[in-house]
């Protein structure tokens, strides 16, 4: 199975492009919010970006095996295929050229995404909240973050890895 890595690559670019949008002072939302217990994603050092996209890419890792169906049906026989199986690799090779590009569109990928915000954000927003007894005003904009997020990830690498 052959994945796009520049796209991979470039997709976990999105968590922090929306993020400066997003928790920027001036964007509707944190008007909204009316304080300013966020920290400006503008004034971040250069080391919590770079480990802010180390986080973003191993997010972006994750999803590729929660959107693209055909993964999780390849992995089925790469360890034999590994080993140097011949039937595997030919039995994977044929199912791949009938049904790999199945559900393999912008629209599926953000089925999905969205699908793994609220089984993913959502439960841990909502721990961190009740621990720390946040304002639910806040909750909601993180989640809200992570819909959107999630969504656009799932849809470009749904279309494009």
């Amino acid at each position: 199975m052959n994945l796009n890595y520049t796209a991979f690559f470039l997709i976990s670019f999105i968590p922090l492009i929306i993020a400066a949008f997003w928790y920027h002072p001036a964007s509707p939302l944190m008007k909204w919010l009316g304080n300013d217990t966020l920290q400006n994603p503008l004034k971040l050092s250069f080391l919590k970006i770079v480990w802010a996209f180390i986080l973003s890419f191993t997010l972006v890792y994750g999803y590729i095996n929660l959107v693209i169906h055909q993964m999780g049906f390849y992995e089925l026989f790469f360890t034999d295929i590994m080993r140097g199986s011949e039937e595997a690799k030919q039995i994977a090779n044929e199912f791949l050229a009938k049904y790999g590009d199945k559900h393999r569109h912008f629209g599926h990928g953000v089925f999905h995404g969205v699908i793994n915000a609220f089984v993913f954000a959502l439960p841990f927003l909502s721990f961190n909240a009740l621990l720390e007894k946040s304002n639910n005003k806040i909750v909601l904009v993180h989640f809200l973050y992570w819909i959107v997020t999630s969504a656009i990830i799932g849809g470009l690498i749904s279309e494009f890895v």
